[in-house]
């Protein structure tokens, strides 16, 4: 699937070698320019635009180029904009009946799914331990997720997630 297409060839096998012997295969060196930190408190606390600025030159080799704001940040209300489309990352009844750091974490990259797909790359951004203090955001090809769901290499609860926006 060209995990490792990217990396030379003494060290694809070493990673190779390392995962068939049971090592997890989403910490791979392979990723470190496409994993990135998604803190879910600090996503609430108003630093989505800097996990999108952060992920911005990953998603421009993607075809994707992005341009965002923070639209407001107070207690009612956290939306920003992304490429124009206006995102709620958090309202009032979020903070009260839903949980925040999930939401924060998943609303945006939602939007970011949405353009990735627009540009036509079968890659998407996946979120691993969703909403937590250390969650991240990975940028794969969704193949690659169920060929390590085929293999059995990890549990459910340890395979990237896919983040959609049910509103």
């Amino acid at each position: 699937m060209g995990f490792w297409r990217d990396l030379p060839p003494a060290a694809a096998r070493d990673q190779q070698r390392e995962v068939a012997a049971g090592g997890y295969p989403f910490t791979c060196a392979v990723l470190d320019d496409v994993m990135f930190d998604a803190d879910g408190e600090e996503l609430a606390e108003g630093s989505v635009e800097d996990l999108l600025r952060e992920m911005a030159p990953a998603l421009r080799r993607l075809g994707v180029t992005l341009r965002v704001r923070t639209v407001s940040a107070d207690e009612d209300s956290y939306v920003v904009d992304i490429n124009g489309r206006r995102c709620l990352v958090l309202d009032a009844d979020d903070w009260r009946y839903n949980a925040p750091w999930f939401e924060a974490t998943v609303r945006p990259l939602a939007v970011v799914n949405d353009l990735l797909a627009a540009a036509g790359t079968p890659v998407r951004v996946f979120t691993l331990y969703t909403g937590g203090n250390e969650g991240k955001a990975l940028l794969l090809d969704p193949a690659v997720v169920d060929a390590v769901r085929a293999s059995g290499l990890a549990g459910d609860a340890e395979l990237p997630e896919l983040p959609l926006d049910d509103r």
